[in-house]
C-alpha cells in the first residue's frame, strides 16, 4: 500500500513540477494602418452580432478558450467583400485575444492562421470609438492618396 501512495505521489508531484507557468501575452500591434494592411488578410469595420464557444469546450471536452465571433460587414478596407464575417479568438488580452462585445463595432485586423481566421490585440484590432482618425488612414491608403 505503501508504494502505491508513493507511486502516487510521485505522478501528481511530476505533473506539477512539468506544468508551464502561465504567460501574459507579449506582442507589438501593428505600428500604424499601412502596416495593419500589410500584415492582415482583411481589415473591415464590423458590428458584433453573435459570440460562442466551440462546441466541444461548451460540452467541457475541450478548453480551447475560444470564441467564434461573428460581425456584420459595415466597411470593408482589404479582403474578399462581405456582409458577414466570423472569426476566432480568446475574449481575454492576458491570451492576446480581443475582448469583443456583442452589438458593438470594432476595427478588426484579420489574420489567417493554419487552422483558423483569428484576430487578438497584436493584430491592430480595437473599438471604433479609438478608430477614427486610423479609419481615415485607411481610407487614404485604399483611394490610392497616402503611402
Amino acid at each position: 500500500m505503501r508504494f502505491a501512495a508513493f507511486i502516487l505521489m510521485s505522478v501528481v508531484v511530476g505533473v506539477v513540477m512539468s506544468a508551464e507557468p502561465a504567460q501574459a501575452c507579449t506582442c507589438a500591434a501593428p505600428a500604424g494602418p499601412a502596416e495593419g494592411m500589410t500584415r492582415s488578410t482583411a481589415v473591415f469595420r464590423g458590428r458584433v452580432t453573435e459570440i460562442s464557444r466551440p462546441f466541444l469546450d461548451r460540452l467541457g471536452f475541450t478548453k480551447t478558450g475560444g470564441h467564434r465571433v461573428k460581425f456584420a460587414v459595415l466597411k470593408q478596407w482589404k479582403g474578399a467583400p462581405s456582409k458577414n464575417f466570423e472569426l476566432i479568438t480568446r475574449l481575454t488580452g492576458e491570451a492576446c485575444g480581443f475582448p469583443f462585445e456583442e452589438k458593438k463595432e470594432y476595427l478588426v485586423y484579420v489574420m489567417s492562421e493554419p487552422k483558423d481566421i483569428q484576430t487578438g490585440i497584436c493584430t491592430g484590432t480595437k473599438n471604433v470609438v479609438d478608430a477614427e482618425r486610423e479609419m481615415k488612414q485607411l481610407d487614404e491608403i485604399v483611394a490610392g492618396t497616402k503611402r
